[in-house]
Formats: C-alpha cells, structure tokens, sequence
C-alpha cells in the first residue's frame, strides 16, 4: 500500500473544502510537493548561511541552529509520511488560538488533522506556524525571518519597474487634483497596477519572471483581457460618495516588495486625490508564505527607497513624502494575529471581534492575493458562477474588494460558460497567476 492510497483519485467535489485528500487537485500537488521543497530550502538556507548568522548574533547560535536545522527535517519527513499535527508549543500570542483550532479540527474530522486529509488552508498555514515556532522556541533567534534574503533579492530584481511606478506617482503628486475625469482613470490605472503586483509572489511554483517590457503602464493595459472580473468602477463609486474627512480605506497586504511598493503607490494617490483621509495597512505579524509582508519588510522597502537616490529622484522624496504620513497618524501599518491564523474570514467576527469591529469603520476594504480570497471564499470550491456576495458567507463589515491574480484551483462570480471558455484557451488557468479578478461586494 503506497502513501497516499488513503486519499481519493478525484478532483475537488462542489462545494467541498479544498482539500490534498483530491489527488487531482492542486491542494494535493502543493502539499505533496511544493510545501517539502520550501521547508528543504529553509533548510538549506540555513546551512548556507550558517557562519554569517553565527558572526551576527554570537557563537551560542551555532547550537540554536544546529536544533533548528533538526526540526525541519522533523517536520519535513511529518509532511511527507502524513503524520498527524501537533499542538504548537512555543509562546506566541496567538498559541491558544492555534491549539484551540486544533483542537476544533479535530473534533470536526473525528481524528486528529493530517496534512493530506485536514483542509488545504490549514495544512499550509500549520507549516509556516510550525516553521515560526522553531525560531521561537530558541534564545538568539526568535524573530528571525528565513525568507527575507529572497524578498531582499525579489524587490531587486523588480527595481526598474518599482522606479518607473515611483517616477509616475511623484508626478501625481505634484499635480494634485486633477478633473474628475482624469482623476478617475489614473486611480483605476493605479488599481491594476496593484492588482497585477500580485503576481510577484515567492511561493508560486517557479517564483516570478517580470516582463522584459520597459513600460510598466503599457504591459498593465495588455492585460486587459485577463482579468476575468473587473468591478473596479464601483470602487470609484464607493469612494467619491465617501463623507469626506472620515474616509477610512483598509489595505490587508499580501506580497512584500514589489507588491507591497505598488499598495503604497495606491494610498498615496488615494490621498493626493482626498479619496482617503486615512489608510490602515495590514502586514503579517510573523514571516508567512515566504514572500508575505510583515512590518519589518515594510520599513525596509522606504528605507531602501531613502538609500536609492543614485537611481532615481522621486524614490526618496516619496519616501520622506511616506513617513510625513506615517508620522501624522495619516497612513498605520498594523500587524494583528488573525492574519496568520488558519481561520476563513467568515469566522472573524467570533474570533477576533475587535478586528471585524475596526474594518466595519472603513470606506472600502481591499483585499490583496490569493491566500486573503481562499479566506475570504471560506477555502470552498464553489461553482464558477456563485455569487461573490454568497461566497463570503456572512462576512460583510464593509464594502470590500479582492485583487487577486488566480494561483489556487477556487473562483466564484463568473458568468456562465465563462470558466469553460477560459479553460480551453489555458489549462492552468486558475493556478499560473496569468488571470485576475476585481471583485466588489458592497
């Protein structure tokens, strides 16, 4: 009897939780290869790099590391026989949050969870705690993030795009506003570009190529086609029939870097244009599916921009421009732990009431990514054609739009026959991160 006979040769049943027990879903292909290929390069990192992190944080390391390195193999060779989880043992915040789920789960399956039979999102979101909980559990490096050196590198490689970006928006704000027109596109323009920055993510299976394409602006509108729902004319109606001086626009983050640049790109000409008198930023509060942002990755990114002067003019005056707001309580960069819980969206009101009380204060929510949409969808394949609106079962604090390029087998919203088109045309359509959607629920 091989490994996975316990598991079913099917694809994903309507309306079932993604799941890797589907050996013909994607679920499947990540947990049975893609999340043992991160932890390996965790590992290997870690190798790698040993005598640096030992030279910066002292010879006591060199123990730490070498029980570190053991854990991962530990938990490597978990994944890959199908062991049952385990309760988190260091002391986080959110532990009880963690343990209590777990313990939910399950009371739910009538077994304890297993990485190919628990449900996709908290297999995947189990491995990233656990990785966490290694670094946790040690003296010297206990807030050590093992993806920064690929994040560092990612923003890097994006660089010319990032001055291109920063160059048009320092000319935004120079002109102020502009006719209401005018202002119209150049907001929605701004949305898509944050929209396709969503396609820099580290955790998709071959990372991400940019385009040899020197206008950043002419390969968005080459898009066009691929964004199989565009509902961005209703986040301008949302947002000019806000009650001016109490406009609140929450960002709930996804990728730092190249991403994270375009989000603040999006807030700045959201206040230039007084569409926004406050925008709260929500980042991870711990490293978490290799390329998310935290607060860290965030002051990183304008104190790369502060340093870039030699390339470009516009990147340290947006920067200084960005931590006048920062300063002023304008712009907030917040952390909470619901983000890097296993929960679906729907369960934030039970879970972290405060939260679903702070975002039903905003104008709009923007959601970022793929991870926030399993969540926000309830991980559920639903059919293509369900409504958004019954997808979010019940969670509704205020208006809300997801950008999302597609990197996981789910969606919702379509027109009929419209995955069935898509689907000839590309059959990885759902997955390779080259279709988006722009999806409101007011």
């Amino acid at each position: 009897m091989s490994l996975h006979d316990d598991t079913i040769d099917t694809v994903t049943p309507v309306n079932a939780l993604l799941s890797a027990k589907y050996r013909r879903s994607f679920a499947y292909l990540t947990v049975r290869d893609r999340l043992p290929i991160t932890v390996t390069k965790v590992i290997d990192c870690l190798v790698r790099d040993k005598e640096k992190i030992v030279k910066t944080l002292g010879e006591y390391t060199r123990e730490e590391l070498k029980k570190i390195i053991g854990s991962f193999s530990e938990l490597k060779n978990e994944l890959l026989t199908d062991k049952p989880f385990k309760a988190i043992t260091s002391d986080g915040p959110d532990v009880s949050s963690w343990n209590a789920y777990y313990m939910k789960e399950n009371e739910r399956e009538g077994s304890e969870p297993r990485w190919f039979h628990t449900s996709w999102l908290y297999a995947e979101c189990y491995m990233y705690r656990r990785i966490h909980e290694a670094f946790e559990l040690s003296i010297s490096m206990k807030t050590f993030d093992p993806f920064h050196k690929q994040k560092k590198e990612a923003f890097f490689s994006s660089l010319a795009s990032v001055i291109i970006l920063g160059d048009h928006v320092w000319q935004q704000c120079q002109m102020g506003n502009l006719p209401q027109l005018a202002m119209k596109e150049e907001l929605l323009r701004l949305i898509k570009v944050a929209l396709w920055g969503n396609q820099h993510d580290l955790s998709r299976p071959s990372g991400y190529e940019l385009p040899e394409e020197s206008n950043l602006f002419e390969h968005i509108d080459q898009l066009h086609e691929c964004i199989l729902i565009d509902d961005s004319e209703c986040i301008w109606s949302i947002l000019t029939a806000a009650v001016k001086g109490n406009s609140v626009i929450d960002i709930v983050n996804d990728n730092a870097g190249y991403e994270i640049f375009t989000d603040l790109c999006l807030a700045d000409v959201l206040c230039t244009f007084s569409l926004a008198d406050k925008v709260r930023f929500h980042v991870k509060a711990m490293p978490w599916f290799i390329s998310d942002a935290t607060k860290y990755d965030f002051y990183w990114v304008l104190q790369m921009m502060a340093e870039l002067s030699h390339k470009s003019s516009s990147l340290p005056a947006l920067a200084t421009r960005w931590e006048e707001y920062l300063q002023s309580g304008r712009w907030m960069v917040e952390a909470e732990d619901f983000w890097t819980l296993p929960h679906s969206y729907n369960k934030m009101k039970a879970t972290d009431n405060n939260l679903y009380n702070k975002l039903s204060e905003a104008t709009l929510v923007i959601f970022k990514g793929d991870l926030n949409y399993r969540k926000l969808v309830g991980e559920t394949n639903w059919l293509a054609t369900e409504s958004f609106a019954n997808a979010l079962q019940g969670f509704h604090p205020a208006p809300l739009v997801t950008l999302r390029t597609l990197k996981a087998d789910l969606i919702c919203g379509l027109q009929p026959g419209q995955a069935e088109m898509i689907a000839a045309k590309s059959r990885d359509w759902m997955i390779s991160g080259n279709y988006a959607v722009i999806q409101f629920d007011g």
